[in-house]
């Protein structure tokens, strides 16, 4: 991916349309973080030790989380015990604070506070708070080692080369969502390591067209509720008029996170005491 960071596709069980996670490993002078070994599967350890090996990393001094969901996470048993194997202690696992509840606690968990930078031997990575998909989601931003450029950002589920991704109750946050493209924009890296998917080449571009798609489906819910009050479910048949039943759920829990941002912005009220509405515009 850059001179320091090695993609890896891990095959795992995830949303659709992906069959795969990726880890990244962020290497330099014989040490190594890796961020995201979600799979437990045999295969995906082999190909993330193939990739240790090839950045000629002898010893996994940290993992680092994106974010908890299991996609992201499931491998992380194994890493640690083929670190135990090789080196003889297991590594601390970097996570935000937000998070850390999701992990077990046999696991050395070191909490990463606002902007802690790591280092990777003269390389460094630098966690930036990125909620929206999730509450402690992080991003981490490579930095070379002469210390004036930034070779690459990790965005785990921030971003997607195509589509979008997911932003639903109950973790995800509209507007926190908007907020963190805007910040991983303001940095300028030169590419995106996503959580899936290809790597995201024009970031800047692609950034702004994901918070273009998260506007455009705001007002979209803005226009559906024109037709009159309704609860989510009605909403999200407005909006969602040709998908299937069995998305439509999941979509639910999208929509309601845009309300959760509207009512926020005193657009649209919420009449009565269930979650799912009805809804309204404030007039």
């Amino acid at each position: 991916m850059s001179a320091h960071v090695w993609r890896v596709q891990l095959p795992c069980d995830t949303l659709p349309p992906y069959d795969h996670v990726n880890a990244y490993v962020v290497a330099q002078g014989g040490v190594a973080l890796v961020i995201d070994p979600g799979s437990d599967r045999p295969e995906a350890q082999s190909l993330l030790q193939a990739a240790l090996e090839e950045a000629q990393a002898r010893l996994v001094k940290g993992i680092a989380l994106t974010h908890t969901h299991p996609d992201h996470v499931d491998g992380v048993p194994r890493l640690l015990q083929f670190e135990v194997g090789r080196n003889g202690q297991a590594p601390p696992v970097f996570v935000h604070a937000s998070e850390a509840g999701n992990l077990p606690k046999a696991w050395k968990v070191t909490l990463l506070p606002y902007d802690r930078v790591l280092t990777v031997g003269d390389v460094t990575v630098t966690a930036l708070h990125t909620p929206g998909h999730s509450p402690g989601h992080l991003s981490f931003v490579v930095g070379a080692p002469d210390g004036d450029e930034v070779e690459a950002a990790l965005v785990g589920d921030l971003a997607a080369a195509t589509g979008s991704v997911w932003v639903g109750l109950p973790e995800g946050d509209v507007s926190a969502y908007l907020s963190s493209l805007e910040r991983v924009a303001a940095i300028g890296a030169p590419v995106l390591g996503p959580g899936h998917g290809a790597l995201i080449t024009e970031p800047e571009a692609r950034l702004g067209e994901l918070a273009a798609h998260r506007l455009d489906r705001e007002a979209q819910i803005l226009a559906a509720l024109e037709e009159g009050s309704a609860d989510a479910a009605v909403i999200t048949r407005r909006v969602y008029p040709d998908h299937p039943e069995a998305v439509l759920a999941m979509a639910e829990r999208s929509v309601l996170a845009h309300l959760v941002k509207l009512m926020r912005e005193m657009k649209v009220v919420h009449l009565g005491s269930d979650e799912r509405g009805p809804y309204a515009l404030r007039r």
